[in-house]
């Protein structure tokens, strides 16, 4: 049973790993896109999209973007393969960060299907595979 609660431990650290860098990755990609013109227009985004928000250009959403799906995602990357101790939590704390962020982002009319959904996944799936490494490494699951 040891090596059966270590085999999901290992999968749910590898998926971790992959979702981390794909949404640091990705992140970071639209907060440079969108700092470097905030009025949207070379990403295709119209200035419409934040009439139901506090902002009026994506220069704030950007860092905020960038910093906490970003930045935090890769650093949290890193501390998974460095095996930290806490990067169970760390998985589980940036799915909550994702799904925050995509809340947020659908409570302000920002609700966009082609990007919205599949990061929907990536959260719900940080959320779960974090859960399943700390599970396993208590010995529950």
């Amino acid at each position: 049973m040891s090596s059966n609660i270590n085999k999901h431990y290992k999968r749910a650290r590898t998926i971790s790993l992959v979702l981390l860098f794909f949404l640091g990755i990705s992140a970071l990609g639209g907060a440079i896109g969108m700092i470097l013109d905030p009025t949207g227009k070379q990403m295709q985004f119209p200035q419409e999209m934040l009439a139901h928000t506090p902002f009026d250009n994506f220069l704030l959403p950007a860092i905020i973007l960038g910093v906490f799906n970003g930045i935090l995602s890769l650093l949290f990357a890193i501390l998974v393969i460095k095996k930290h101790r806490l990067q169970s939590w760390m998985v589980i704390f940036q799915g909550g960060v994702l799904t925050v962020w995509l809340t947020a982002e659908i409570l302000m009319d920002l609700y966009f299907p082609p990007l919205t959904l599949p990061y929907l996944l990536v959260a719900t799936m940080l959320l779960t595979c974090g859960v399943l490494m700390k599970l396993s490494k208590t010995g529950l699951s």
